[in-house]
This record gives C-alpha cells, sequence and structure tokens, in this order.
C-alpha cells in the first residue's frame, strides 16, 4: 500500500484538528495555522480541506473567527475512514485474469484477505489515538527534585 502526500497531509490536517480541539467549545482552526506548523503547502491544504468537509469529516466556519473543526469526535474517525476518503479502497488489487483459474481464485482470496486484515488495523486507529500520544509526546517528562 503506497501512502501518497495527500493522505499524509490529509492526516496531519485531522490530527491537527484533533489535537488542537480538544473540546466540544474550541474555536475553529485556521488553516494557515496548521500548515505553518506541519510544513503543509497552504494550497495544497486547502484543496485537502475541501474534500475533507466533502466527506463530512471537517466543517468549516467563514468569517474573521472562523476556521475548520472535526465534524465528529475524534474517537469516531479512524484511519480506514480517511484512507478510503483520499486514496479509495485500501489495497485496489484488480482481478487475477490469466494462468490458472484455481490459482487465480486462491491468489484473489489471499489478496482479499491481506485487504481486510489491513482495513481492519488502519480501523481500530483513530485521531484520538494518534492526537493522545502526540499530547504526551510534547508534554516535558516530570523532573524529579531530591
Amino acid at each position: 500500500m503506497k501512502i501518497t502526500s495527500k493522505t499524509l497531509y490529509s492526516l496531519h490536517f485531522l490530527c491537527a484538528l484533533a489535537i488542537k480541539g480538544k473540546t466540544a467549545s474550541s474555536k475553529p482552526v485556521h488553516l494557515r495555522e496548521i500548515a505553518e506548523e506541519y510544513d503543509i503547502p497552504f494550497k495544497f491544504l486547502e484543496q485537502i480541506a475541501i474534500l475533507m468537509k466533502s466527506v463530512g469529516l471537517v466543517k468549516g466556519t467563514r468569517g474573521k473567527a472562523g476556521g475548520y473543526q472535526l465534524a465528529e469526535a475524534p474517537e469516531s474517525i479512524d484511519l480506514s475512514r480517511v484512507i478510503k476518503a483520499t486514496e479509495g479502497e485500501i489495497l485496489p488489487w484488480a482481478d487475477i485474469a490469466g494462468g490458472d483459474a484455481v490459482t487465480g481464485d486462491i491468489l484473489q482470496r489471499i489478496f482479499q484477505e491481506q485487504r481486510d486484515f489491513i482495513d481492519k488495523n488502519l480501523a481500530s486507529i483513530t485521531l484520538s489515538d494518534i492526537a493522545e500520544k502526540a499530547r504526551q509526546q510534547r508534554e516535558p517528562a516530570p523532573m524529579f527534585y531530591l
């Protein structure tokens, strides 16, 4: 499976919203802020934001106090959904053509099992999981004094 820049930046964008939008009353986050902090080209981030809005993962607010927020709780957005929104089906192999029909059927089942396995694992990781790990890594280690 190849992860494109579009998918990687989409994940960064959504994770930034999960990290910055800790509560339901959090203010929308400006795209410029995310573009600068995550080193994402602004125009590319605008396109990603439009895509994420069209698939219902984010909502946008216009105006001076506007920006973007997650449309759902970060616990309900998993990596599989994000990858499918940006790339389409995970591991989109074509049907096995040519060769022995029996071998082709066996290979097709193997590939389907691998797609299902990867999809299940990606679906088990949410934006909330990633945001929590990021917060933990950014927090300074506790200092102990003797």
